[in-house]
């Protein structure tokens, strides 16, 4: 793969991120790492094409699609008034907004039934599975011969929560040979040796949810490709509707994103796609980064951004040690008024190392780890007991359901209180409030089915009266166990649609008697933030975006004595790819000042760091390991 870039890049004209393009109607690629100053380069160039075309009108758009919901508000913001010609949004957004929703009822089966109930679709979302759905699944003849899911997990001692993590890994790609479309699965993890998992029978597991309309994220692709590749007149339509298509962080999609992109570009859009396969940390999720090498529609000019604006040079020179492909320049413009900072490889536990970062900058500043599991513990590192219990873990184990609407609600809070995005508070309760059929699930609401009943316009209503009141009651609920917080939103939501009511946890349950045992404020700080909100965060949810100043840390790997990060910086050369680019997106997030958290570093080791000109600072006790 770096061979082909090194021979695309040769032929590649060189660009400035201040510099639009000025033939606005052909297609182009761009090569650019981070801190390339790309964003304000796609803002401007959009900009540029606004004053430029007429090719747009009310209903002619510019489609510009970015990785995250949060890299779509900053183009959004940067765009200011010209965003009222530009659709922004995430690739799962645009597709069911344009695709999925108006035209899934073209989908039909062999029998001429629809695909999916599309009659009660309200969205998409991660997907969440739970003991029903799969006691279900293993109940159909063709599937399994265990008869029900206790039994299977009875007879083998499978953990249950292993058979939930592995259908919550779920991806579509294409069949061997591009026949057709399969499911297959992230998690390596599998349940047991005879665990159904044929394309057939996963794919007899999707339509359990397809026929009460619940459709994910992966599932958005999916359809999306099927309706285009049934129904080729709708790409041209399409085309008509959004003459350009940007796509921003190439390197991430997955083979499905493509196939709508070049659908696209076939019928007439002029596509531009931007990307790094430095930054290409998804394939474990289905991406396919050689894609960036080898989407090439007609006419399309490829460019390279070579500069990196973002981080001083002991930073830069450092993330060129670990870098696929060529090397970044720093930016001929930038200009440093005092000596930068050398990178800081912290030696001792990841809660000394906060502590010492936030004791040695004056400002704020991010952390960055591997692990949701580690997110939560960090987060929670600043609690009264200075420990974090895995609460969260244990509450999901006891009651999904409940754990699921209870960590809406704080996220919800989060996002309004410390956020100020209450558009996304309001959006996160309503998916909370999850219905089928057009009623309220009886996993979290007592009444009866017509009790129960909640219509879309009154579900947003009930979202967005119960956000005020999570955020004027912040304060006081931080005084509160989890459990009095749950049953104090419970009695509020009685004055609110619909009839039913949230079912009353109590101490009888292992869900009550953790609430019971947990406080509010605990609950509150390590609940996971979707949106990639917080001071510490994966490194995943940091992807496309920059701090002043980052504490990297990745926790210790049990196979081998040196910590991955340490590894990836002394012996670049032979580090696994993938890894490898995490711990480059990690280190590559930070502007001035960069700390990596080890927990042990030997006399060898350090004295390497040293010789590449990183400052080596041990914590505490923390001697040198041999």
């Amino acid at each position: 793969m770096e061979e082909q870039l090194a021979e695309i890049l040769e032929d590649a004209e060189s660009l400035s991120s201040g510099s639009p393009l000025e033939d606005i109607d052909a297609p182009f690629r761009i090569f650019a790492g981070p801190g390339a100053g790309k964003t304000h380069w796609l803002v401007e160039q959009i900009k540029h094409v606004i004053t430029k075309s007429d090719r747009l009108g009310p209903s002619r758009r510019i489609a510009c699609i970015s990785y995250t919901s949060v890299a779509a508000e900053e183009i959004k913001e940067r765009l200011g008034s010209a965003a009222a010609h530009v659709d922004v949004s995430t690739i799962h957004s645009f597709l069911y907004r344009s695709v999925v929703k108006p035209y899934l009822p073209w989908l039909q089966d062999e029998e001429g039934n629809p695909v999916v109930d599309y009659t009660n679709i309200s969205g998409h979302r991660p997907h969440r599975t739970g003991y029903g759905k799969v006691d279900q699944w293993f109940r159909k003849d063709e599937v399994t011969d265990w008869g029900s899911f206790g039994a299977f997990l009875g007879a083998t001692g499978t953990d249950q929560e292993r058979v939930y993590n592995f259908f919550e890994s779920l991806y579509w790609e294409r069949a061997d040979e591009g026949e057709g479309w399969q499911l297959n699965y992230k998690n390596t993890k599998i349940p047991d040796s005879k665990f159904p998992r044929s394309p057939s029978a996963l794919q007899h597991y999707k339509r359990l949810f397809w026929r009460q309309g619940i459709l994910d994220h992966e599932d958005v692709l999916y359809l999306a490709v099927r309706i285009l590749d049934e129904h080729p007149n709708l790409s041209r339509f399409l085309s008509a509707r959004y003459p350009y298509l940007f796509v921003d962080e190439f390197q991430d999609t997955t083979p499905a994103q493509t196939d709508v992109v070049r659908a696209l570009s076939e019928s007439g859009t002029t596509t531009g796609v931007i990307g790094d396969l430095g930054q290409a940390i998804y394939t474990f999720a289905g991406a396919n980064p050689q894609d960036l090498l080898e989407f090439e529609p007609e006419g399309q000019n490829t460019y390279h951004i070579p500069s990196n604006r973002r981080s001083t040079r002991p930073i830069l020179d450092l993330l060129n040690r670990i870098r696929e492909g060529p090397d970044q320049l720093p930016h001929e413009e930038a200009e440093e008024d005092h000596d930068p900072l050398a990178p800081t490889v912290l030696v001792g536990p990841a809660e000394s190392a906060l502590e010492y970062v936030e004791e040695e900058i004056s400002g704020s500043f991010k952390t960055l780890t591997r692990r949701n599991a580690t997110v939560r513990r960090l987060a929670g590192s600043h609690l009264p007991d200075h420990t974090y219990d895995a609460t969260w873990e244990r509450l999901f184990s006891a009651d999904r359901f409940r754990s699921e609407w209870l960590e809406a609600l704080l996220e919800a809070t989060h996002e309004a209180n410390e956020q100020s995005r209450y558009g996304h508070a309001v959006k996160t309760i309503y998916r909370a409030l999850r219905t089928k059929n057009g009623r309220l699930t009886n996993k979290l609401f007592s009444g009866s089915s017509d009790e129960r009943r909640l219509s879309r316009d009154k579900r947003r209503l009930t979202a967005a009266s119960l956000v005020p009141y999570l955020l004027n009651h912040h304060d006081r609920h931080r005084k509160l166990s989890g459990l009095e917080f749950y049953q104090d939103v419970l009695e509020h939501m009685d004055k609110l649609p619909p009839n039913a009511s949230l079912t009353r946890p109590t101490t009888q349950s292992d869900f009550g008697r953790l609430l019971d045992e947990t406080g509010y404020e605990t609950l509150f700080v390590t609940a996971e933030l979707k949106s990639g909100a917080g001071d510490v965060k994966t490194v995943h949810k940091a992807k496309g975006e920059e701090y002043p100043s980052v504490l990297s840390y990745r926790e210790s790997d049990e196979e081998s004595t040196r910590n991955t990060t340490v590894e990836h910086i002394l012996d670049p050369e032979n580090a696994e790819g993938e890894e490898k680019r995490v711990t480059y997106v990690a280190l590559s997030r930070s502007e001035e000042q960069l700390f990596i958290c080890v927990e042990n570093l030997s006399s060898e080791d350090e004295e390497a760091l040293e010789e590449l000109d990183l400052d080596v600072e041990r914590l505490g006790t923390a001697a040198p390991a041999f």
